[in-house]
């Protein structure tokens, strides 16, 4: 072997672990960068002569990552979901006086007093005071629940505006993925960046992933819709229908309904149950009007008049019809108060006013066989120059087979309360996956100080023997020329 030859060598190992040195030292450095993943030296002997820095291997587990993903997307809609279902519990909880039943039972009782003594003015004072709160109660829920979506609708607008400006990085990167294919230091790095954008897009929305053997990824929702096809993105987009419920489209396609997963589709999920407790709001508000007025028109007041609305419609409102938007007490004076079913005795008959108390436990009755079939027939009945319109007549139904009470506590609240229990313990079981494959992900790709150190010593034992060779054989080439001369 030649002299010449074995400077050529040991100049050789020596620039292959100094490029292994600087790749152990950048590891070392990124030990506490969140989404780094450890490079490995993969070393290998040159025939009849030197070694080279064959790879620097990224350490991944596409299996593992896929897995995260998946459980990501699940975490995310869980908890997107399951602070809406919070939200409305939160509205309805009886316990903390936020709720209807408090409310409810003091307008019934309140007419006790007027039965006791029906031209008791400031026991028919009480009733309207009463009336007043119960509606403002009703109204406050329903400006709470349209708040909560309002709000709700702002963020999935927002989150899908992130969206797309992660969809636009990560198409940005696959291009970089593929420009630097021959550069590994480069190229690592941009496919740390590409994990970390998937992770957030795969929080956003139901997400698929394909990743190329180029290393570039596709993504698509889980219903197939592409959102990244290397570097060509498709447009995501907002928008809100006439009743304030928001549209989602993928490159004009609406996949709003079909959005489950992801912080967006636990949104929407959560959206539609307000949308639900809306409906139900609206339709327990109708039918208590409806049958509450229906029963104090058959009554007389004090001063013998009948046919008297005890809820009516805000002036201010624009619709025709009484819901919970609009429902207020149409009685001002308490001598209009229908006590009586005799218009003889009107300062003392109470017959009128203990059909409606008796409205607490049932309505059977209030509404002849023909106005409940005109009631049933487009959902829609008008009575005394007020329209009631049910979003469901069925829950009219559930009432009358039960009471307020009931269908306030059984199908109002306690369906809220069984599904945030079952989304809770899904959130936390989802959480707890994605965690322990995050976990293992970490393991697997993080830094280890010791393992690192240990490799860096190696390494600086192979750099100073390669130098070694060159100092001994600069020394022998000194000496051959000195020979010569």
């Amino acid at each position: 072997m030649s002299l010449f030859f074995a400077l050529s060598m040991a100049g050789q190992s020596l620039l292959t672990h100094k490029r292994a040195m600087d790749n152990v030292n950048k590891n070392m450095s990124n030990m506490y960068s969140e989404g780094y993943a450890r490079r490995v030296n993969h070393l290998s002997d040159m025939p009849a002569s030197s070694v080279e820095l064959k790879k620097i291997e990224r350490v991944f587990d596409q299996s593992l990552f896929n897995r995260y993903i998946l459980a990501n997307n699940q975490k995310t809609g869980y908890e997107g979901y399951q602070d809406i279902l919070q939200q409305i519990e939160a509205l309805y909880n009886d316990i903390m006086g936020s709720g209807l039943a408090s409310e409810l039972n003091d307008f019934f009782n309140s007419f006790n007093d007027v039965a006791v003594n029906p031209d008791d003015l400031a026991a028919r004072n009480s009733v309207i005071s009463k009336a007043t709160a119960l509606v403002g109660r009703i109204r406050n829920d329903y400006e709470t629940l349209e708040d909560i979506k309002e709000k709700t609708s702002l963020s999935v607008k927002d989150n899908i505006q992130h969206l797309n400006n992660l969809t636009k990085q990560l198409a940005y990167v696959n291009k970089n993925i593929k420009f630097f294919s021959y550069d590994e230091v480069r190229l690592n790095e941009f496919l740390d960046e590409r994990d970390r954008l998937i992770k957030e897009i795969s929080s956003l929305i139901d997400t698929k992933i394909r990743i190329n053997e180029d290393n570039t990824v596709d993504v698509f929702t889980s219903k197939g819709f592409s959102l990244v096809l290397y570097d060509q993105v498709s447009n995501i987009t907002f928008d809100t229908d006439s009743d304030g419920n928001p549209v989602v489209r993928v490159s004009g396609n609406d996949v709003t309904d079909i959005l489950g997963n992801g912080k967006i589709g636990g949104y929407i999920k959560g959206i539609k149950k307000v949308n639900e407790a809306i409906n139900q709001l609206n339709d327990f508000t109708t039918t208590l009007a409806l049958i509450v007025n229906k029963q104090h028109r058959q009554g007389y007041d004090l001063n013998g008049n009948t046919d008297i609305d005890f809820f009516g419609i805000d002036p201010s409102s624009s619709l025709t019809n009484i819901n919970a938007t609009n429902i207020v007490v149409n009685i001002t004076d308490p001598k209009q108060i229908a006590a009586a079913s005799d218009p003889t005795y009107t300062n003392s008959d109470n017959t009128n006013i203990k059909k409606i108390i008796n409205l607490k436990e049932s309505i059977n009755g209030v509404l002849t066989a023909a106005e409940e079939t005109d009631l049933f027939a487009d959902n829609t009945i008008t009575i005394g120059g007020i329209t009631y319109i049910l979003n469901d007549t069925n829950n009219y139904n559930l009432i009358k087979e039960k009471s307020f009470h009931e269908f306030y506590s059984s199908h109002m609240v306690a369906p809220v309360s069984s599904e945030l229990s079952k989304i809770k313990t899904l959130a936390q079981d989802s959480a707890f996956l994605a965690e322990n494959i995050d976990q293992k992900i970490k393991e697997m790709s993080s830094v280890n100080i010791d393992e690192e150190l240990i490799n860096l010593t190696k390494l600086q034992r192979a750099y100073e023997a390669s130098a070694k060779i060159i100092n001994v054989t600069d020394e022998l080439l000194q000496t051959v020329l000195s020979l010569v001369k």
